[in-house]
């Protein structure tokens, strides 16, 4: 008996242990359900994956307000082809653009005397950019990759906190409102002025464009840009694809 009592000791050791091998395999698995079931219930709420699909381009107009300066904005978005944003103030109009081959940016505002084009590496970076319905739609046949952080709060309320790591690299962080089920902020790390940094926008007021809800206020780092029409499925001008003045 002297001899036994160590054995199953060691036995009941061995148990416990493949107990918990089973127990962290299952959490593994049940936080992937889990994810995937805070992303579909978000897909269906925004109005389904079709009617998401159906979207192949969109152009949205609206206003920033910048220490008291008006800034008329407007989005021209073509999926996986071109994205867009013209500004005008001050009687001056720039713009940041990006294709599928290369970006372009004319901010006369900052003193820039005609567009600069972006580095190779920005412009392989940013292709997710192009993508109209976003990377939560069809993660994975996109290569990217996502992961449930749990819960946090939101400005008072507590939201499913999902990392995305993009194809392409990046990581971004989705805060996706359970009541909802709508994305209500987005934090993102940006180059600005040749230096990474922490970008946080937040969305607001949905309305239904084309059988999809969209955001039409957008909270961001230096003001709110209010939107007031976005149109989707419009023909769009060759100019838009152009950088030149």
């Amino acid at each position: 008996m002297l001899y036994l009592q160590p054995k199953n000791y060691k036995m009941k050791n061995l148990l416990l242990f493949g107990m918990l091998i089973m127990a962290l395999v299952f959490v593994q698995f049940a936080q992937a359900q889990t994810v995937d079931d805070v992303i579909n219930k978000h897909i269906t709420a925004l109005g389904g994956k079709e009617n998401i699909n159906k979207i192949q381009n969109m152009i949205a107009e609206g206003s920033l307000n910048i220490q008291g300066t008006d800034i008329a904005v407007t989005l021209t978005q073509v999926h996986n082809k071109l994205a867009r944003q013209d500004i005008n103030a001050m009687g001056m109009t720039g713009f940041d653009m990006l294709t599928d081959k290369e970006g372009w940016t004319y901010m006369p505002f900052q003193g820039m005397q005609k567009p600069e084009p972006k580095t190779a590496d920005d412009v392989k970076e940013s292709q997710s950019d192009l993508d109209i319905a976003g990377p939560l739609v069809d993660y994975a046949a996109k290569g990217h990759k996502v992961e449930l952080l749990g819960k946090e709060d939101v400005d008072g309320t507590e939201c499913y906190k999902i990392k995305v790591t993009l194809a392409g690299g990046k990581d971004e962080t989705y805060y996706i409102d359970p009541a909802s089920n709508m994305i209500i902020r987005i934090k993102k790390i940006q180059k600005a002025n040749g230096q990474e940094q922490e970008i946080q926008s937040d969305f607001s007021d949905y309305k239904e464009v084309g059988g999809v809800k969209m955001a039409h206020s957008i909270g961001l780092p230096f003001g709110t840009m209010l939107l007031s029409s976005i149109k989707v499925n419009q023909t769009i001008p060759d100019s838009a694809f152009k950088h030149d003045m």
